[in-house]
């Protein structure tokens, strides 16, 4: 697979992803609460995504076990992502909580250099400078008067280093096995944390027959499904670095579906901001934008 087409991919789940948060909402509208959302998404993305991997068990050898323990642990780290960033809604303004939470592109940057060896490209370096200032003012606009809640800041920098170790681990972990049954193992690995940390009591008390059953399985589509089997497809082929620069551009696609589908009102200060993003994710791309050509001396006549 090409550079090119792996961005791609790492792009669209991210898009994916950042539609997730207006779901959520509308799902908090019809009455149901962040356990039974966040169960039943985990629930129905595992369950979907090893129907639809089955097929390349039966083609490829078995999975060994040692892959899958390490595919299973490293989707329950990365199911803490979701848990910490509820946590932190408890006690921060949704603005600040999305702020601590795209801390991931400089810590995915940290996390490749410190496995790759590699100092990180300046235009990396630069893209994630763009981006943390254009997430600052699409964000800044209900920032006044929020108060600084330690656990709220904590957990807000848990579900950053959580994600972009989801980042990390989608690139680095059992990349010769199927990205089909890596997907599903990782998700399964989420099930786990969720079930562990939340109550499964909706599975009991009827929530699902009460229409938690459409608001899961749309959610799980957008939240668990596509982005995780995109990420798995391009994510190996671009780097933890660059995937993290490209997986923000999940915020102006929360912006743009809130605005859309909730008649959130934007401003020109968030569209800025948005702007700002997507500069810097094509600055990531284009180094040699604003890099020198090397001086061609041309022969002196004799």
């Amino acid at each position: 697979m090409n550079r090119m087409k792996a961005s791609i991919y790492v792009l669209l789940g991210a898009a994916s992803y950042g539609v997730v948060s207006t779901l959520i909402k509308m799902a908090y509208q019809h009455g149901f609460a962040t356990q039974e959302i966040t169960g039943s998404q985990v629930l129905f993305g595992s369950l979907f995504l090893w129907l639809i991997a089955l097929p390349s068990c039966f083609k490829k050898k078995t999975i060994s076990r040692k892959h899958l323990i390490s595919l299973l642990l490293c989707g329950m780290v990365s199911g803490l992502t979701g848990i910490f960033y509820y946590l932190s809604l408890k006690t921060l303004s949704a603005s600040l909580a999305i702020i601590l939470m795209f801390q991931f592109t400089w810590i995915g940057l940290l996390l490749e250099w410190r496995q790759t060896r590699n100092k990180p490209k300046w235009n990396h370096w630069m893209a994630t400078l763009i981006i943390l200032c254009g997430s600052l003012l699409a964000s800044a606009t209900q920032l006044e008067g929020d108060s600084l809640h330690l656990m709220g800041l904590v957990f807000g920098l848990l579900s950053a280093l959580t994600y972009a170790l989801f980042i990390h681990f989608s690139g680095r972990v059992a990349t010769e096995i199927h990205s089909l049954i890596r997907s599903a193992s990782f998700v399964t690995g989420g099930l786990f944390t969720n079930l562990i940390i939340f109550s499964p009591a909706f599975l009991i008390e009827g929530k699902l027959l009460d229409g938690l059953w459409f608001w899961g399985l749309l959610i799980a589509l957008f939240g668990s499904i596509i982005p995780t089997v995109l990420f798995m497809k391009g994510i190996p082929h671009i780097g933890t670095g660059l995937a993290s620069i490209l997986g923000s551009v999940e915020l102006p696609v929360v912006i743009v579906a809130a605005a859309v589908f909730l008649h959130e009102r934007t401003t020109t200060l968030q569209w800025t901001g948005v702007w700002l993003i997507l500069i810097g994710i094509f600055l990531s791309e284009n180094k040699t934008i604003f890099q020198r050509r090397p001086f061609k001396e041309e022969s002196s006549p004799r």
